[in-house]
Parts: C-alpha cells; structure tokens; sequence
C-alpha cells in the first residue's frame, strides 16, 4: 500500500513543487492535496482524510492569517491538534507554521513589518545539531510574511532572525521549531527558482507591504536576482532536509 502525503494549500501560486514532489514520488508518496483557498471568500470547507489514512502532512503557506476567524481555518487547527498528537509527522510552512504552532498552544501576531526575499538566519545550537535542521548548512533563506509565531510549550526553537519593522526598528523572531517528529518553518523550504518567478508576476503587491523604505520594483528584481544565484545551493540542502525528515520520520 502506498504511503500518502496531504499536502494543504493556501494559496493558488503557492505550491509543492518538483523539488519535494520529486523526493516524495521517489519514496512511493501517493499525493493528495486540499485546496483550501477553492472555499474563498468564506473559507467554509476543510475535509482531510482520516488520521489513519496519512503518514505525512505539509501545510504550505497563504495570505490568511492563523488567527482568522474562518471556519477552515478553526478546523485545519483542530485537524492539526489531533494529528501532532496522532504522531503523524508534518511540515508546516509559513501559514502552515503558524497553524501548526496555534495548535500547539503558540501565539501568532504581526511582525511590525513584511519580509519578501532572502533573509540571514541565525541557527540554534539545538537546530546545528538537530538530524532534520542541521542540513541547513548555509543560514540564508527565503521569506514571505508578515506575521510570526512564538515558540509553543513542548517546542525547541531551531532558528531565529530580525524584522526590519516599517517604524525602523529591529524585532527578534523565531523562524523554526521542532515539535517531537514535526517541523515548523517562517521561511520557504518548498521554494524553487521556477515558483519565485511565478510569485514575482501573481505576487509582486506583496512587495508593497514592506513599507516606504523599500522600492516594489527593486526589491522583486533584487529577489530575483539573489535567488537565482542562490537557488542551485537553497534547493539542494532543503531537499537533503526532507530526506533526513522521512528518515528519522521511518518513512524513507
């Protein structure tokens, strides 16, 4: 019997792409995907399989917030809940983490600010060590966010970096935690050239929301620019991450 994958989606141009599905199609992964922004504008549905049925869940990112009062939004947290304490390994990215750290009995809240390119990181003695983390060897990573989590009880951060707030100060945030066999990211380990170009053209008012002293224009071509450079070295050692995940997961 084939292992199964739930991949939710947020957003439309926000996607799994060839390489993850790559690694998980080589594993024998039969894919299943909800889309939970297809229940715009209410946001009404959100219908998993049963727990007994997945054996990994990655929960990418969207434009909603974990605090939403929408219906999916309640039941994907509830959903989260029960699968972490099911012992159902997952990835949860950006939004995805947000939910996965509410579940968890985390807070989210804005930032102050809004990231969208590459940021450096700063890994914990505990992410350098951790057999899923510390094959993120080079601590730049690409963002996309305005809000952020803080580290849930029963949690070990992994990473942190710093907000530029539109007031121009500074805010310490925490950009990965590990929860027993599950993984929460505030950056993009999905992320490949092929899909920041999709999210330069159906994203590029995002750019607006990092406030004045950022240029729209020349922020998203200096994005662009950087992680096309970069992303030959980004996509190789998140794809050795997933692979140690499933490893230590016992799903390789």
């Amino acid at each position: 019997m084939p292992k199964r994958a739930l991949i939710i989606r947020h957003n439309e141009h926000e996607t799994l792409g060839e390489n993850y599905t790559g690694v998980l199609n080589d594993r024998g992964f039969e894919l299943h995907a909800i889309n939970v922004f297809e229940g715009a504008p209410n946001f009404a549905d959100f219908d998993p399989p049963m727990l007994n049925e997945i054996d990994f869940i990655i929960a990418l990112g969207g434009a909603l917030s974990a605090n939403d009062d929408y219906p999916a939004i309640h039941a994907e947290r509830h959903f989260f809940s029960e699968a972490i304490a099911y012992g159902i390994p997952s990835f949860g990215v950006c939004l995805g983490a947000q939910i996965m750290a509410r579940a968890l009995g985390g807070i989210v809240e804005p930032t102050g600010g809004y990231e969208f390119g590459l940021r450096k990181i700063w890994i914990t003695r505990a992410g350098a060590d951790d057999p899923v983390f510390g094959e993120l060897r080079v601590p730049l990573v690409p963002t996309l966010h305005g809000e952020c989590f803080n580290i849930p009880p029963g949690a070990t951060e992994l990473a942190f970096g710093y907000m530029l707030c539109r007031d121009g100060t500074f805010r310490r945030q925490s950009l990965a935690f590990r929860h027993g066999n599950s993984y929460a990211f505030q950056f993009e380990p999905q992320l490949t050239l092929d899909e920041l170009k999709i999210w330069n053209r159906e994203l590029a008012d995002d750019y607006k929301l990092m406030g004045p002293p950022f240029d729209p224009i020349l922020e998203a071509e200096a994005n662009l620019r950087e992680f096309s450079s970069y992303s030959p070295i980004y996509e190789a050692q998140s794809r050795e991450m997933l692979i140690a995940f499933l490893e230590n997961a016992g799903l390789a």
